[in-house]
């Protein structure tokens, strides 16, 4: 897919990001490839240090993993293997980018009922400013509704101590009505918990 770029509404935080990329897809086994097409996508410019660390906000993704892994365990007709299981660790996600990339930072993944990704923000911008870390990188899957279709959102931003207000945010495909993303709402100026 080739990357479009929408502009974010004028009053974007200061500081927020040096940059942002979203992508949509279907809930499922894709969720490993689109999380790492959004993090390849955002580590493609010359930052962040490869000792960034990057934190997951993944709770819908394990809501999500929780009630599928419920429902094959109370189906008689199906045979449950143990690979069922793994689909419950959220930081499979991040497996496939961190091969290909050779990610040295330190990965965490958050699973917060009500406030990962608020966590998951807080947690990154306190590390850079509090000069722990010279950047961070924060990834959110979010589960919704877009155009009527249940979809999956990944969104990464990377933090950094001296961000840019966010202007732009790289958008690799789909729309994003009807998401909603702790992100995307830091990078249009709204209101989060941080």
């Amino acid at each position: 897919m080739s990357a479009t770029t929408t502009t974010i509404p004028p009053g974007a935080r200061a500081g927020f990001a040096r940059a942002l990329v979203a992508d949509v897809g279907r809930p499922g086994p894709g969720a490993v490839q689109l999380v790492a097409r959004v993090l390849a996508e955002l580590v493609a410019e010359p930052e962040p240090p490869r000792e960034a660390p990057i934190v997951l906000a993944a709770t819908d993704y394990c809501l999500r993993a929780v009630a599928e892994f419920t429902a094959k365990c109370e189906d008689t007709a199906q045979r449950l293997r143990p690979s069922v299981s793994l689909a419950l660790e959220p930081s499979l996600l991040l497996g496939r980018f961190t091969v290909e990339h050779a990610w040295q930072g330190p990965c965490y993944a958050l699973a917060t009922p009500g406030g990962a990704g608020e966590s998951a923000l807080r947690w990154a911008m306190a590390a850079v400013e509090s000069g722990t870390v010279p950047a961070a990188v924060v990834c959110e899957v979010v589960h919704g509704r877009a155009a009527g279709e249940e979809t999956l959102l990944a969104a990464a931003a990377l933090i950094g101590p001296d961000g840019a207000t966010t202007s732009e945010a790289r958008l690799l495909g789909g729309a994003l009505d009807g998401l909603d993303s702790v992100l995307l709402r830091a990078a249009r100026g709204e209101a989060v918990r941080t």
